[in-house]
């Protein structure tokens, strides 16, 4: 994992005994980082489970270049209901060849054709390369993530395409930027911004605001105060839905 040029810090904390929110980091070999978010919808245990579904195959899948990911299709099954199998990337596997875009397009399919209609999840998977200093991204229907940069920029990674096992066949886009020393990603679900009170929902520029007055301090104090902050604003009120919170910021 490239911990020297990236800080990471990921935070989850569910409405119910257990989660239907997904976050993961998956290292590639010394100079590549998965990074992945996801929303399962529902709640209880039947989005813990399709969220166990997709953290296996983002797993699996994020270990295979991608000439090769539709070839282990009935591997990841078997690694989804216990089967643990890490596939080892040969060291001739550039990390250009991995692509965010394959492997959420493979991830759907996959999801359509083992889950019932109406489960699905949003989905954000980045690939970061230690050595060009890049992020390299696509976004299937979930909140863009933000990214501060070292002079105070906010930027969003945005929605390039639909969530994923609703649609058998889904295409997606990617992108990339830049990842500059002092530059700050977050990405969270919908319970940091969508719980109300009073006075309306969190929101998105709140968080921005709290982010910002923060961003010095190490990531999981951040990831603390996001969460606090939440809890605070919803006061005696039930929690909503999971609060999550994912933070990488480049060094």
């Amino acid at each position: 994992m490239p911990d020297r040029l990236l800080e990471i810090h990921g935070v989850c904390r569910p409405a119910r005994s257990v989660s239907g929110d997904y976050y993961d980091f998956v290292p590639l070999g010394s100079d590549g980082l998965v990074l992945a978010v996801g929303d399962i919808s529902g709640k209880g245990i039947s989005a813990a489970l399709l969220m166990a579904t997709v953290h296996a195959f983002v797993r699996a899948y994020s270990q295979v270049p991608e000439k090769g990911v539709t070839t282990v299709a009935s591997d990841v099954a078997a690694f989804s209901q216990g089967d643990y199998r890490m596939y080892k990337r040969q060291d001739d596997i550039h990390r250009s060849q991995l692509s965010p875009a394959m492997l959420m397009a493979t991830l759907n399919n996959q999801l359509f054709r083992c889950t019932s209609p109406e489960k699905y999840a949003t989905m954000f998977l980045a690939f970061f390369d230690a050595t060009m200093r890049e992020l390299r991204y696509c976004n299937a229907g979930h909140l863009p993530p933000i990214m501060l940069s070292g002079n105070g920029t906010v930027s969003r990674l945005e929605i390039s395409g639909t969530v994923v096992g609703l649609f058998d066949g889904a295409v997606y886009d990617e992108f990339t930027i830049a990842m500059q020393p002092g530059d700050l990603f977050v990405a969270f679900s919908d319970g940091v911004t969508e719980p109300e009170n009073d006075t309306g929902e969190f929101g998105e520029e709140r968080l921005i605001a709290l982010i910002q007055e923060h961003r010095e301090k190490p990531l999981s104090q951040i990831g603390d105060l996001i969460a606090d902050a939440v809890a605070e604003w919803i006061g005696d009120r039930e929690q909503p839905d999971d609060v999550t919170v994912v933070l990488a910021r480049a060094r």
